[in-house]
């Protein structure tokens, strides 16, 4: 029989661990799944919050708090965040309405019933020191305060280098058994940071291969931006009743923002050179979530009602900036010009204001399996004011749907199958678009999952699903107008293996494999190809973790990525396949009677050369790389 346990109690009980104990952070133990997990610096799996089945949870506005809905505009800083975990497919359920590009969830750090204070210092991975202190300390019996500083000289992977400030506050409050309060507040600062060049080629070829750590943009083209978050997360339980509240506040300013670009590269590396300059760029949100929940327990049934609201109202300030040229020269030397006086011209402001209401069940019957379902009606309104004017007012109020399904076959195997309809983002104009940083309206996207889990052992479980998504495709067409060319449809099987082989050897192992096609008026014109720039058809990603037999302590850890060909946006052109392999370690002793853990990894051991794209511009890959920390629970 199930018991009947409040849903606020089991919200208050799962909650994240105390944020200080820093030393035993490792997201390959901790990882459920393959599909995307961060614990502290840490990060493995398929997916991360920017990319996931071929789109990214951030851009379409999937992003959650503690499970609650936020409007991510600025920067999470990791004094703030203690991870975060990719929700698709079977591990999204249990998320009332989830989204089809799937749900990027951020944990915030949390203080315990301890003093604890956690300070890392460390160096890499390209050089460049860091600094960082988390602190916990209980005030009184219901009320506990954690904060975090962080100072970073860190040296960027395309020659630069960037000073990262970062700060973060949030208090717990509990002054009953089902109550719990939770503000919270985090800020992150940056300065002299080197933009990074993006190269265009004059034709179906990749640029030529050039020294990797050496800055070429001018040393003058250094952003510079602020990043706020706080807000508040509220959790009331009375009886069967669980009433959850999440209120958020989001602010990216953007004092400086350049971008160095290589034009017309020919095959022997000779451009056109040169830099879109930027100033007071600023993105603001209010947003939040509402939702009451009411339990009903029948035997072995529980049965989740859900009632919800969620809103947004977001402002956006860009534009304004001027082209700077400095004729032609080679990609692999630096711009060697003084700084033009930027006059910052009329700005495109826009703004979004939308409310949802939703309706959800949950049935969840012990040893049969689960039933979720839900209907929402969104409210949607867009308003563009360009320097010419006005544009027409972008509406809609649709219905959206959602139902999942799962089924136990036996006490280890697990069958399901989803599909859901929601209203998201539509991606926005890269820097090196003519109309950067616009936003077109919102899209509608659907998406439709099915797949299995299996229980191999008590510690290690495989999941293996089929996907199908849909939305309108956004793309640079010929004259490098960011818009919508089309729909855009990506079909793949993912795979995800994770959990313990033995005590000492832990795994987190995924394969997805796609097929990402575009069809519409500008694929039949030939304007663009058939594929998606950027798509992948396969991914494979791999981290192992093993604790080494009589020695206290020491673990060493494996990671490996393979990719197939990139499409670029040239038919005949691609970006070859290759891997990357990362070998690292830690050893966890004592220092001072202090629990401590050295970590040390050398990343892309095999140093392969090749090009990343972002639309029909190049960057080229991460480097072999070395970083290693110190951390001390104090």
């Amino acid at each position: 029989m199930l018991r009947s346990a409040s849903v606020a109690a089991i919200l208050l009980a799962s909650a994240t661990p105390a944020l200080a104990q820093r030393t035993a952070e490792n997201a390959v133990e901790t990882a459920e799944d393959a599909f995307g997990t961060s614990v502290g610096n840490e990060r493995v799996g398929l997916y991360s919050p920017f990319g996931a089945r071929g789109f990214s949870p951030v851009q379409a506005g999937n992003v959650r708090i503690n499970g609650l809905y936020i409007d991510y505009q600025a920067d999470l800083t990791d004094r703030l965040i203690a991870g975060s975990n990719v929700r698709v497919g079977l591990t999204a359920q249990g998320y009332p309405f989830p989204a089809p590009t799937g749900v990027a969830d951020f944990s915030l750090r949390l203080p315990g019933s301890e003093a604890v204070a956690s300070t890392v210092v460390g160096i890499g991975p390209f050089g460049g020191p860091r600094v960082e202190l988390d602190a916990q300390l209980p005030v009184t019996d219901t009320l506990g305060i954690a904060a975090g500083l962080g100072v970073n000289q860190q040296e960027t992977y395309h020659g630069g280098d960037q000073r990262l400030l970062s700060a973060a506050v949030v208090a717990r409050w509990r002054p009953a058994e089902n109550v719990e309060i939770i503000p919270f507040w985090g800020m992150q600062e940056e300065d002299g940071q080197e933009a990074q060049p993006i190269i265009f080629t004059d034709g179906a070829y990749l640029p030529p291969e050039i020294e990797r750590r050496r800055y070429f943009g001018p040393q003058w083209a250094q952003n510079e931006g602020r990043d706020v978050n706080y807000g508040l997360l509220t959790t009331l339980g009375f009886g069967d009743w669980t009433l959850r509240w999440g209120a958020f506040r989001a602010i990216a300013h953007d004092y400086r923002n350049f971008t160095p670009l290589f034009l017309n590269t020919t095959p022997e590396g000779e451009a056109d050179r040169a830099v879109i300059a930027e100033q007071k760029r600023r993105f603001a949100s209010t947003s939040g979530e509402l939702r009451l929940t009411r339990q009903f327990v029948e035997g072995d049934r529980l049965h989740l009602i859900h009632l919800m609201t969620r809103g947004r109202i977001r402002d956006r300030r860009y534009g304004g900036g001027q082209r700077f040229d400095f004729g032609r020269g080679r990609i692999d030397e630096p711009i060697e010009a003084p700084e033009p006086a930027l006059t910052l011209g009329p700005q495109t402001t826009d703004q979004v204001r939308q409310l949802t209401g939703g309706l959800g069940y949950e049935g969840r019957w012990r040893g049969v399996g689960e039933l979720s379902l839900g209907i929402q009606r969104t409210f949607y309104e867009k308003e563009v004011v360009r320097p010419s004017g006005a544009l027409p007012v972008s509406q809609a109020s649709p219905w959206l749907f959602n139902g999942t399904l799962s089924i136990l076959a036996g006490s280890d195997l697990v069958f399901y199958a989803g599909y859901s309809k929601g209203l998201e983002e539509s991606p926005v104009a890269p820097d090196f678009a003519v109309n950067r940083g616009e936003a077109p309206p919102a899209i509608i996207t659907e998406q439709m999952d099915a797949g299995l889990r299996y229980a191999i052992t008590r510690d290690l479980r495989l999941v293996a699903g089929l996907f199908d998504v849909r939305k309108p495709y956004f793309a640079l067409d010929p004259e490098r107008v960011f818009r919508e060319l089309g729909e855009v449809r990506n079909r793949g099987i993912e795979m995800s293996l994770a959990g313990q082989i033995t005590p000492r050897l832990s795994i987190v192992l995924g394969a997805v494999f796609l097929d990402a096609t575009v069809s519409g008026d500008s694929v039949d014109l030939g304007l663009i190809g058939p594929r998606p720039v950027g798509s992948v058809g396969r991914t494979v990603t791999g981290a192992l973790n093993w604790k080494v037999p009589r020695v206290e302590g020491l673990s060493l850890d494996l990671a490996y990525e393979s990719t197939s060909d990139r499409v670029t946006t040239e038919d005949t052109l691609v970006i070859p396949a290759r891997y990357v392999a990362s070998l690292g370690g830690r050893y966890r002793f004592d220092l001072l009677d202090k629990p401590a853990t050295f970590r040390a990894q050398l990343a892309t051991v095999n140093n392969p050369y090749g090009y990343n794209n972002i639309g029909e511009g190049y960057y080229y890959n991460l480097p072999r790389r070395f970083q290693m920390s110190l951390t001390v629970d104090m």
